[in-house]
């Protein structure tokens, strides 16, 4: 899914918070059967990618 609006995330190389919009988003159910949406993203400086849950009522076309 392609998305465009920019999300809050603490980025995982950095380890600081900044506002990036996912390249894909990501449906899962867990256990309980709950969905949870993950969001793949990109360090702008160093290019690595890296995953972060996303709010639930995140929009998404």
């Amino acid at each position: 899914m392609a998305c465009k609006n920019a999300v809050n995330v603490k980025d995982a190389i950095q380890h600081i918070v900044v506002a990036l919009v996912p390249e894909k988003v990501y449906v899962i159910r867990n256990h309980l059967g709950k969905s949870i949406k993950i969001g793949l993203f990109v360090n702008t400086k160093t290019g690595r990618k890296f995953r972060a849950i996303l709010p639930s009522n995140y929009p998404c076309q």
